[in-house]
């Protein structure tokens, strides 16, 4: 997708998985690129069968940096998700979560605060497709965030329903100020074919564009 002497942009397809994991044949984004560019670093992860813009850098010099911009909240990633029922109004869901089994999380009380803004882009009786920006980065935030206010993300087998080929949520946009020359870039992944079409089947209609910020290299 994009690539330069220092970072590795990469469109995740939904069938890769990042690291390996107890399945011995499925396919490994790491261990792909890993193939023809050493050394590689891994910066983020995405869940399990989420698709879109993930990066990687080519540098132990500038990994410092890379976190830097992490925790001061820099790296900003926009999401886009197709959730259950009608989802038709702006929102800010400030819920703490925790951890309340092996591999799933919950709201509650006394757990880590967590704060996803969720916009409707288009609205059916059968699902929304919505953009969804996070300002904290917890594990499973927006799959639980969407399933506590009622409309878990299709697809979503640990918090919805396993009625999609995958939980339907897409990593559209990664923000940054590049480590070597401190410029801002944004990388954008459009969304795959098994998205739209799923969204199209619950009579959502994907906009031709305005998915895509302007700035996307």
């Amino acid at each position: 997708m994009f690539e330069d002497e220092a970072l590795v942009f990469i469109d995740k397809p939904p069938h890769v998985v990042v690291q390996r994991s107890h399945d011995l044949v499925e396919p490994v984004l790491v261990e792909v690129l890993a193939e023809t560019r050493t050394p590689l670093y891994l910066m983020q992860r995405l869940d399990r069968g989420t698709s879109g813009v993930m990066f990687f850098s080519k540098r132990a010099d500038i990994n410092a940096k890379l976190t830097r911009q992490f925790e001061t909240k820099r790296i900003r990633k926009r999401y886009v998700a197709l959730c259950e029922g009608e989802l038709a109004e702006t929102q800010t869901i400030d819920a703490a979560l925790a951890r309340i089994g092996p591999i799933s999380f919950g709201v509650r009380e006394n757990g880590k605060r967590a704060i996803t803004d969720v916009a409707p882009i288009a609205v059916s009786a059968n699902g929304s497709l919505v953009a969804v920006g996070l300002r904290t980065g917890r594990t499973h935030q927006i799959r639980v965030h969407l399933a506590a206010i009622g409309h878990p993300l299709v697809g979503d087998w640990l918090y919805g329903q396993r009625n999609a080929a995958r939980p339907m949520l897409h990593s559209a946009s990664l923000t940054m100020v590049h480590p070597l020359t401190n410029q801002p870039i944004t990388v954008c992944a459009p969304l795959p074919y098994d998205f739209i079409e799923e969204a199209q089947r619950r009579g959502v209609t994907v906009p031709e564009d305005g998915l895509t910020p302007d700035e996307c290299s």
